[in-house]
């Protein structure tokens, strides 16, 4: 059973996601060229239903250095995306779950990329591609599998698209 999210699509992007699904776990990454930290070193921000309760950089010597959370974002935005990855805590609850069929989307407004601000480009590129992939015929499955992406960047794609109600589900 997969226990990890790739996050690698910008720090900010994925946290809103984590925050809406309030996700738990732990968010890591390895950095480079962090100011006052020589050499690489890896982030941390601990997640508690999506909030960010803890957040620090440990050096290659294992020394905690605690950080602000917009420390991280300016960090990954400016020199990254880094490559983070959720682990979530065990469940032993967590059983599979089986989809009857994948939902299929449609496009009911036009997507005006204008209107998403402050984003990064990268974002908005991946908004864009998600939505001209939607044809009304195609399942979330069939776009997950065509787009040169990972399936949980589509889906966080989708979701956010749903959320700017520019597609629904059929």
């Amino acid at each position: 059973m997969d226990t990890g999210f790739d996050a690698s699509i910008g720090l900010a992007f994925s946290l809103s996601a984590f925050e809406m699904y309030r996700k738990s776990g732990l968010l890591q990454a390895e950095l480079h060229h962090v100011p006052g930290i020589r050499g690489r070193c890896t982030g941390y921000l601990q997640l508690i239903e999506g909030k960010v309760v803890s957040c620090y950089i440990e050096d290659k010597d294992g020394h905690k250095h605690l950080t602000q959370l917009n420390r991280l974002i300016q960090l990954d935005n400016e020199r990254g995306p880094f490559d983070w990855m959720l682990t979530l805590p065990p469940s032993p609850a967590a059983t599979p779950r089986l989809e009857p069929s994948a939902p299929v989307p449609k496009i009911i407004a036009l997507l005006e990329i204008e209107q998403l601000q402050g984003w990064p480009s990268t974002h908005k590129q991946i908004l864009l591609q998600v939505y001209r992939s939607i044809d009304g015929q195609k399942s979330t499955e069939d776009i997950k599998q065509i787009l040169a992406l990972s399936p949980y960047v589509v889906e966080e794609a989708l979701h956010v698209l749903l959320t700017l109600k520019v597609i629904a589900f059929a």
